[in-house]
């Protein structure tokens, strides 16, 4: 794990999956673009902190990446006892000095400077189109379903990928929130060349009266 002066700092980030919660950190945890999946404590032999954070009761689930982890939980489990307790665990493993994850192998495909960041491969605008699809049908549109709002894929040009919400999110209050704070962070670990995620929609149309555009 890296040295850093600054304290550690949690945030809230996107995930689809069931009672998972995912927690970005302001250290990285492995090098750039490395992940892992533990479904087991069985299986976390090369992680300390995979192992530490399984010992929460309910826990059934952790994966690592970079600078997040995220934890998911079975579902009788006691959501507010857990995400409680998780930040402390993350907190105890860094101030160990013991690695997250103690032997590193590159992901598949992955290309690296001798600094260790991720090498991005340049895509064409089709390519861009079909993953931002498959995130759109296969984890957003599910989500937002919940609300009575849909993503519609309008182009993806020069890097920049254009939105347009739908249902209840066109006019919905936290429209800026979810694109910018879920959506957003959500598409850049699938399309990490994109450049902007641009929302197109008139929301002055909406039938939601409270909408007020971010600055």
């Amino acid at each position: 794990m890296e040295n850093n002066p600054q304290p550690l700092a949690f945030t809230h980030v996107w995930s689809a999956a069931p009672n998972a919660v995912k927690l970005r950190i302001n250290r990285n945890l492995m090098r750039l673009g490395d992940t892992r999946r533990y479904d087991s404590p069985a299986a976390t032999g090369d992680s300390p902190l995979a192992r530490a954070l399984f010992a929460i009761k309910g826990v059934i689930t952790v994966e690592l990446e970079g600078a997040a982890v995220t934890v998911v939980m079975d579902d009788n489990s006691d959501w507010d006892a857990i995400m409680e307790r998780v930040p402390g665990v993350i907190t105890e493993q860094f101030e160990s000095g013991e690695p997250a994850v103690k032997t590193e192998t590159p992901s598949a495909g992955a290309k690296r400077h001798k600094f260790g960041f991720k090498q991005v491969e340049s895509r064409s605008r089709e390519e861009q189109m079909e993953i931002v699809k498959n995130l759109l049908d296969q984890e957003i549109n599910p989500a937002v379903a919940a609300h009575g709002g849909f993503f519609t894929l309008l182009d993806v040009k020069d890097n920049n990928v254009y939105v347009q919400l739908g249902g209840g999110c066109q006019g919905c209050g936290m429209a800026d929130v979810t694109l910018k704070q879920g959506v957003e962070q959500r598409m850049r670990e699938v399309l990490p060349e994109m450049a902007s995620l641009i929302d197109t929609t008139d929301h002055a149309a909406g039938s939601n009266p409270y909408y007020s555009p971010g600055k």
